[in-house]
């Protein structure tokens, strides 16, 4: 529904949250609001009624579920002593009444029908992305096309990414002569921040790459242990996920695999870099391993936002984030994921992702989500 109300000019508020408008974002005095005295008072008439809250902001009732907050009327009679404030001081909030009151009027007059109908549609083609396997192959090579535009305009991005991390390095160095720049970087918070946020860079920049060139991930093929693959990368996240209190516990495994190296571990820092982004601070996430003959599977559980039945199968397309996931974390692309299944999907991995219906006790916004995609071992050299 939130869809349907950003295209309208200006912010609203519902139970269920704030939209931003076409014009006006949310203004930050509403966000941090503990009142919403704005939804408390019903339409008085068919008229619209333009009223002022005790903060010196205009809102007006839409509905019987939402209202249009945050503008600065200019024009109303007898304004608060903190409304004639903001209307000195906020001149790019300023609205003239009439004006509002007619594009209120006009958001009336559409009726619950247009938002019903919308929604409608949405579900609708949404369910039929998830059933039809021509359709998301299409969206997906869509998709893959603007992947495309991105990387070549990110291309002088990344020399620049490149140096910093060099530049990173070289102060590990001088710092801690002799020692590994992982192991310096997490002794050296300063230098170690800068060092840790290139490399990260440098991995999604590969994610991109993937998803434009997904066939080089077939080539190019060695043996590694799955665990040591794993732990390289995990090395790297685990200082992100300190500075939020995120432990991440892995199992072990001796078994050995046969694969682009680098494809895999893409793989691994997507779902290393999902689960350190959603999981809420001072909680736990595991990557656990499943052995049976010939096949290991490689599981990332940790507490994540909740993703809609509707919403799971097309987690992993380009530039497509759940709902939840993106009040949670304003930042993010989909990019990281959408890698992941273009990876397993070149190599036959099976990438899926499961969410328990139930949420955690102890963070009641989050449930346990597995994100998994399995290899196929060999014995060791």
């Amino acid at each position: 529904m939130s869809a349907v109300w950003s295209l309208f000019p200006y912010p609203t508020l519902t139970d269920a949250g704030f939209t931003s408008g076409s014009l006006l974002d949310v203004h930050k005095d509403c966000s941090t609001c503990p009142l919403r005295e704005c939804l408390g008072a019903a339409p008085s008439s068919s008229e619209v009624e333009l009223k002022i809250c005790r903060f010196g902001l205009t809102y007006a009732r839409v509905s019987d579920d939402r209202s249009v907050v945050g503008l600065v009327a200019s024009d109303l009679p007898n304004p608060t002593s903190k409304a004639r404030k903001r209307i000195r001081s906020e001149r790019s909030r300023l609205v003239v009444a009439s004006k509002l009151r007619s594009a209120v009027s006009a958001a009336i007059a559409l009726g619950p029908g247009v938002v019903t109908e919308y929604e409608g549609a949405k579900a609708a083609a949404l369910d039929e992305l998830r059933r039809d396997p021509a359709m998301q192959k299409a969206v997906a090579e869509q998709l893959r096309r603007d992947a495309d535009q991105d990387l070549s305009q990110s291309h002088d991005f990344m020399q620049m990414v490149k140096r910093v991390k060099s530049y990173a390095e070289a102060l590990l160095a001088a710092r801690m002569p002799g020692v590994p720049p992982e192991e310096a970087a997490e002794k050296l918070h300063d230098e170690g921040a800068i060092y840790f946020a290139s490399q990260l860079m440098l991995f999604k920049m590969n994610s991109l790459q993937f998803i434009s060139e997904v066939n080089r991930a077939a080539g190019s093929e060695w043996n590694f242990r799955v665990h040591a693959l794993l732990l390289q990368y995990k090395r790297i996240y685990e200082w992100t996920a300190a500075q939020k209190g995120l432990t991440i516990r892995q199992s072990g495994t001796y078994r050995v695999a046969r694969y682009n190296g680098e494809a895999i571990g893409t793989m691994v820092q997507a779902l290393l870099d999902n689960m350190v982004k959603y999981a809420p601070a001072r909680s736990t996430a595991y990557i656990d391993f499943q052995e049976q003959e010939g096949i290991i599977t490689v599981l990332f559980r940790s507490l994540g936002p909740k993703i809609e039945p509707e919403e799971l199968g097309n987690i992993f397309l380009l530039k497509v984030r759940a709902k939840a996931a993106r009040r949670a974390e304003s930042s993010g692309q989909g990019v990281g994921l959408a890698a992941v299944k273009a990876i397993s999907d070149a190599l036959g991995l099976g990438a899926s992702c499961v969410q328990e219906s139930q949420a955690d006790r102890d963070f009641p916004d989050r449930y346990m989500t597995t994100f998994s995609f399995r290899l196929l071992t060999t014995p060791p050299a």
